[in-house]
Formats: C-alpha cells, sequence, structure tokens
C-alpha cells in the first residue's frame, strides 16, 4: 500500500455542518448521482450526515478528504466552480465503499488481521517523525485508531473482491481463445514446448479473471446498488 496516496484523503473545509435535508425519494435514491446535475449548488450550512446506505450514515467528515484530492489536482481558478461536483463524486466513492464493506460483511468475509498490521506498519514506517505522523493522520481527518480501522475496511473490501473474482464464471470459448492468441504465454517458462489447453486452463481463467477486475467490481457494485437503499443530502 502506498502511504504517499491516501486512503480517505486529506480535510477540506468547505462549510459549517447542519441538519440533513429530507431524503431523496426510493427511486431517485437507486440512481446515480449524475441525475440531478452534480455540479449544482450544494446546501448551505452542508449537513452533517450526507448520506445513509441501508441505514448506515455517511457524514461529511468523511467524504470532506476525498473531495480536496480531487480538488487538488483542478486549476486553482476553476475550483470554486467544480467543487460541488467534486463533493458529490467523493460522495459516490465513499457509497461505493460502503456497499462493498457491508456487503463482505454480510458474507462472513474478514481482513487477515496480519495483512492489516503489515499494511499499517508499512505505513507508518514512511513517517518515522512522530511530528510528520500525527500531519499525516490530520491531512486524513483520522487519527491513528480510526486510520487502522480503515486499513481494515479496505483489506476487507479487497477480500471480498478476490472472492468475487475468484467466483466469476470465464466461458470457454473466451479461455480457448484466449490461450490460443499465446500459448506459450502460459506454464512453465523455457519450457521446450506450449503447454496444452487443459494443462493450463486455470491458469488461463485467472488471467483472464484479472483482466477483467474493474469489470467484475462495477458489475458487483451495479448489483449492490439496485437493491440498496441509498438515501442522499446532497
Amino acid at each position: 500500500m502506498n502511504a504517499t496516496r491516501p486512503l480517505v484523503p486529506l480535510l477540506l473545509l468547505l462549510a459549517s455542518c447542519g441538519e440533513a435535508p429530507a431524503p431523496e425519494s426510493a427511486a431517485s435514491a437507486a440512481t446515480s448521482a449524475a441525475t440531478p446535475d452534480p455540479s449544482r449548488p450544494l446546501p448551505l450550512p452542508l449537513p452533517e450526515v450526507v448520506a445513509r446506505v441501508n441505514d448506515q450514515e455517511i457524514r461529511i467528515r468523511q467524504i470532506l478528504p476525498l473531495a480536496k484530492l480531487s480538488l487538488d489536482r483542478v486549476s486553482v481558478a476553476d475550483r470554486d466552480k467544480r467543487k460541488p461536483e467534486m463533493v458529490r463524486k467523493a460522495l459516490e466513492d465513499f457509497i461505493s465503499r460502503e456497499l462493498l464493506l457491508q456487503e463482505a460483511l454480510a458474507r462472513g468475509i474478514a481482513a487477515d488481521t496480519r495483512d492489516v498490521d503489515w499494511s499499517y506498519d508499512q505505513i507508518r514506517g514512511r513517517y518515522p517523525a512522530e511530528e510528520d505522523w500525527a500531519a499525516f493522520l490530520s491531512s486524513q481527518g483520522m487519527d491513528a485508531q480510526t486510520f487502522k480501522a480503515e486499513v481494515r475496511v479496505q483489506a476487507t473490501v479487497a477480500a471480498l473482491m478476490a472472492q468475487e473474482i475468484e467466483a466469476w464464471s470465464v466461458p470457454e470459448a473466451e479461455a480457448r481463445a484466449a490461450y490460443d492468441a499465446n500459448p506459450r504465454g502460459f506454464g512453465s517458462a523455457g519450457a521446450a514446448a506450449a503447454p496444452s489447453f487443459a494443462e493450463v486452463r486455470a491458469e488461463v481463467e485467472q488471467a483472464i479473471r484479472r483482466s477483467n477486475a474493474v469489470e467484475i467490481q462495477a458489475a458487483l457494485l451495479a448489483r449492490l446498488r439496485a437493491r440498496a437503499r441509498i438515501e442522499r443530502y446532497l
């Protein structure tokens, strides 16, 4: 895990938090945040609770760091104009994170504590000075405890996706086409002859699953969004 890429990135101060307005209808909640226009003005003051995903609250402090990371890539002249869009995009990203986490927990998937500890230690090791570590945590809007909890969340989601990718069915015709395109790309390196399709079919299928990981995650998220109750207050 790269410590230079925040887990829930840097804090963006927008406005004071207030009460949440009434939730969207169930029909509109199931649709993308692209409708209505995500660039419309943000409510002021910003609500403390910006969404609920199957009754789980998402708070403004959880999405502002992610929004700031996106805004930091925008020209200074365009930041005010793009702010509503970036905040709503951050909210949609966090909704996806929450849906995947809820699905992982529903399946009984748990992150390996050793992997979590290793990932946390790798990040912590990048900041040997306490003041630098404290500044990094502050940039995430977290303390050490909540940061490690987020490392665990991401490891849990990664375990869910590994399970989803492994379960993804690869049609024989697709696997055979991939093999026929490069028979020597599978099996032992330096072998005198290319392996047969039967010998390396499992390897071929795994390669296809890996190459389709983004599409597999998108399909899972589409299913989860379709059946979830998502209420947005931005």
